[in-house]
């Protein structure tokens, strides 16, 4: 149970992080010094204990030889424990470095697709929190787990040499004081798994409490929300389950722990009463009992710690043995520059759910395809495996001319503006989001930009401009303004290929307006392939490719074309002709 432990893997994890198995060894080598030293130093109590008592040289050394002994060993643990810290400290330093060089590394070269998973919204708390908690294991857990583990063998074998009876004893007893001690551990840390999902959802329930008072209110349900009177409820049966096995945990530990204590000093005192050992060999037996005890509980004190932050190791290692999605390492030339095509494409999530199937269609350069469909028919995910967000499950697709998974992430992305539904802005100004799209661009070029997207309006009402802070995701301007930012940012990119997915969702009539004649002035210079729920946005395109719900392709061809067969495209128009005649 007690070597099921964090530190059994994480030393050979930790070398491959670093990189460098030298830097890491200093520090086992440094705790296995100071754990030798301070083994011989608790073993030496037995000598000159009985010395000190009797009066008599032990092992040839009188009371002032073993003095000078325990004073010379002292003076070196102390040394060998210095050096132990202080390179505990620099490895756990450098893995931080490392370790943050690696994750940022790794990141960079994951698969689009990747931060879709949960794991990625934990990025940030990992390179903020986790990775000091993972360099506090080296500095605080693995050097003391080392050394208390040395100690506790040189004290095993010194003992056997000085008698093998008291040997034995300390043998027979130390499996059954871990043990115990573990059980007590492991029983606390019941108590902390069951009382933390309650503490986390009472927490949860009093934000939104305070956030939707107005809700609440016009609901009447301000003095009656019964969610938040459940999660406390939860929450104070969570507490009470917690004190009870934190109880238990602790009268297991302690009482098992000193019934073995008692123990060996009872065996010490009958080998004592029998004869076969000196009172005062047992009383410094009985010393050394109360000291090894204390190396015992540090051991599975540490041992604790480790694997409670195991979870922190395991965030970590997930990261940064991603696999990324191969690529070439030199650019493929491009024989039709701007075109795109999908050829028998079929795509499944890694659960195994289908989500396109047999999906093909051709886009010219600078011509507009439009996607339309019902939600959850794959639109976006096309768009997503252009950008090659994932890898295709079967079939291929092509950007100017050439398979996306031959291309290397410059050269594809090169080729590629994105506007998406979810925009995101930098904490930063106005212009320097927009400016990331081409940060070579001239003033003139962002300005025309910014006026085709109806960025101009936001600017002119900033009360810094161009130079005002957006603030983190772009949390001073609104959804709409958000999706603006991020068309000026493409236009501005100048890219010969647009992928548009919803890009005017989230936008005024007025504004929806000014995008779409963006559009149109884009369709002179660039390919488009657009996804749009708003008809009229793309009645206009080159042609426009109908999905049906389970990922399939129903019909190709313009608006009146698809209009004229009827279908599902034309069932669309139809309800939004019946939708206009309703008035609010």
């Amino acid at each position: 149970m007690i070597m099921n432990m964090a530190v059994m893997n994480f030393i050979p994890r930790c070398r491959r992080m670093l990189g460098d198995g030298t830097i890491l060894n200093r520090v086992i080598v440094f705790s296995t010094i100071y754990g030798l030293f301070e083994g011989v130093s608790i073993f030496a109590l037995l000598p000159a204990i009985t010395s000190l008592v009797t009066g008599q040289p032990v092992l040839g050394l009188g009371v002032t030889g073993w003095i000078v002994v325990l004073a010379c060993l002292a003076v070196l643990g102390g040394v060998a424990n210095y050096f132990q810290l202080s390179q505990g400290y620099s490895v756990a330093m450098f893995f931080i470095r490392v370790a943050h060089d690696m994750i940022g590394n790794r990141v960079a070269t994951l698969p689009l697709g990747w931060f879709n998973k949960p794991l990625a919204g934990k990025l940030s708390r990992m390179v903020s929190t986790e990775l000091m908690m993972a360099g506090e294991i080296i500095a605080h857990f693995v050097s003391p787990f080392i050394s208390n583990l040395v100690v506790s063998l040189v004290v095993l074998v010194l003992t056997y040499t000085w008698d093998v009876r008291l040997g034995i004893t300390l043998t027979v007893a130390t499996p059954f004081f871990l043990l115990f001690v573990a059980l007590s551990t492991k029983l606390n840390k019941k108590a902390k798994d069951i009382s933390e999902p309650a503490e986390v959802e009472l927490s949860n329930r009093i934000v939104e409490f305070a956030h939707c008072q107005a809700a609440l209110r016009s609901c009447g349900r301000s003095a009656n929300y019964s969610e938040l009177t459940t999660a406390n409820r939860e929450w104070l049966r969570a507490k009470r389950k917690e004190l009870w096995l934190n109880l238990a945990g602790n009268v297991v530990g302690n009482s098992f722990s000193q019934g073995i204590v008692v123990t060996l000093m009872f065996m010490s005192a009958q080998f004592a009463v029998g004869g076969t050992l000196q009172p005062v060999e047992a009383i410094a037996f009985i010393g050394l009992c109360l000291r090894y005890t204390q190396v015992l509980t540090g051991i599975t004190d540490t041992a604790a710690a480790l694997e409670d932050r195991r979870p922190v190791l395991d965030a970590i290692d997930e990261v940064v043995t991603a696999k990324p999605l191969p690529e070439p390492d030199m650019a493929t030339p491009e024989p039709t520059p701007g075109t795109i095509s999908l050829d028998h494409v079929a795509f499944s999530y890694e659960d195994g759910t289908p989500v396109l199937r047999d999906i093909t269609f051709a886009v010219p350069a600078k011509t507009m395809v439009a996607l339309v469909g019902p939600s959850g028919c794959g639109k976006t995910t096309i768009a997503r495996l252009i950008s090659r967000f994932y890898d295709v499950t079967a079939g291929s697709v092509k950007v100017g001319g050439v398979d996306v998974r031959e291309q290397t992430t410059k050269q594809l992305m090169a080729s590629l503006s994105m506007v998406f539904q979810d925009v995101y802005l930098f904490d930063d100004t106005l212009e320097a989001n927009i400016r990331i799209g081409r940060e070579d661009a001239t003033m003139a070029e962002l300005h025309e930009a910014a006026r085709l997207a109806g960025v101009t309006e936001i600017v002119n009402r900033l009360p810094r401009g161009w130079d005002t802070p957006v603030g983190e995701g772009g949390r001073a301007l609104s959804g709409g303004e958000r999706q603006r930012v991020a068309i000026a940012r493409a236009l501005l990119k100048q890219a010969p290929i647009v992928l548009l997915d919803e890009a005017t969702s989230a936008l005024d009539p007025e504004n929806e307006e000014n995008v779409v004649a963006a559009v149109d002035k884009l369709r002179e210079t660039a390919t488009i392939l657009v996804i749009a729920h708003k008809l009229d946005t793309i009645r206009k395109a080159d042609a426009i490719v109908q999905l049906r719900a389970d990922g399939t392709v129903e019909d190709i061809g313009t608006h009146e074309e698809l209009f004229a067969r009827g279908g599902t495209y034309r069932s669309f128009w139809d309800h939004r002709a019946a939708a206009q005649g309703w008035q609010l």
